[in-house]
């Protein structure tokens, strides 16, 4: 799923039409909105919820999950949330890694993240 700042949430194969609005800004969904989707998606059932984005976009998710795993949270820019990612998407087991840097245990070098 993805969280469109205009939409709420949005299945990846869900056709929208272009738009300027960032979460928070005027006009952008509300928790109580996210809440509503959420239920009707059967989100609040998933086992474990991943939220990999901004601040502002993993906190509006987590309004609706406040479990949400946060594996990119303490990233200082989009440089090391990206090399995060990376080493998330390169481990053997990328859940673990990503619950492993969500509870800020993961060091650079870290043994689960090689494969």
């Amino acid at each position: 799923m993805v969280l469109s700042a205009a939409h709420g949430f949005v299945t990846l194969d869900e056709p929208l039409a272009p738009y300027e609005l960032r979460m928070g800004e005027s006009g952008s969904v509300q928790p109580d909105q996210l809440r509503a989707q959420a239920e009707r998606l059967g989100l609040h059932h998933a086992r474990q919820l991943i939220a990999l984005g901004g601040r502002a976009y993993v906190d509006a998710v987590a309004a609706v999950r406040p479990d949400v795993l946060r594996p990119l949270a303490g990233c200082r820019g989009i440089g090391q949330q990206r090399h995060r990612l990376c080493r998330i998407a390169a481990a053997e087991q990328p859940l673990l890694l990503a619950q492993e840097f969500a509870d800020g245990s993961s060091s650079p070098a870290h043994p689960s993240a090689a494969r």
